[in-house]
Order: C-alpha cells, then structure tokens, then sequence
C-alpha cells in the first residue's frame, strides 16, 4: 500500500494516531508513506520504521537509506529527523546512490555478464 502525504488536511496532534494506524495496517501489508512533514516524520522510529531519504539530480530520484551522519545524529538524540529535514540535512547514502549507478550501468550494458 502507498500513501502519499498522508498528513494533508490533518491536525498536527493527529499524526500520532495515524502513525498508529500505519503500523497496524503494516503488520498485515507492505506499507510505503511519502512525507514532507517534519512533524509525521518525528513519530516513527527511523530504526525499526524504515526512514528513506530522497534525492533528485539531473531528471533522475533516488531512493535509499539515510546517510551515515544523519542516522548517528539519530541514534544520539541530537537531531530528530524532523529536524533534519528542516535543516535539509536528511540526506541519502553517497554509498548507496553509488551502488545504485552501478546497477543501472551494469543492466544498461548489453554486453556485461
């Protein structure tokens, strides 16, 4: 299930309950949420809940794990990520965008192994 910007007309104080009702439907689907809210993105645990960030370059997005940083300032409760994302500090992998040109390369080359 894909829900995009779920937060949209909804009361700030509400997004604890949908976030509840996110992991409830999670528990029986695959649920994948997109956000700009830094408010809805406070409420999940970025290590069990899955916390991706984003990047558009050049006509192409990618999607992947938040870089190294991002997630130690995390874990040591010096930024939440809401508060990354506010500061545009919630950046992707560099590795991963790396490993992600690689494949593309790799199923682009007809002639590859």
């Amino acid at each position: 299930m894909g829900i995009e910007e779920p937060e949209t007309a909804l009361h700030p104080a509400a997004a604890g309950a949908l976030i509840d009702a996110l992991r409830e439907a999670a528990c029986h689907t695959q649920v994948i949420v997109t956000t700009h809210s830094p408010d809805l993105i406070d409420q999940i645990d970025s290590a069990s809940d899955g916390l991706l960030a984003v990047q558009a370059s050049e006509g192409n997005t990618r999607v992947g794990p938040v870089d190294a940083a991002s997630q130690e300032a995390i874990r040591e409760h010096l930024y939440t990520p809401g508060e990354l994302l506010r500061l545009d500090q919630l950046q992707i992998d560099r590795r991963d965008l790396e490993r992600q040109r690689q494949l593309v390369l790799f199923d682009g080359d007809e002639g590859a192994p």
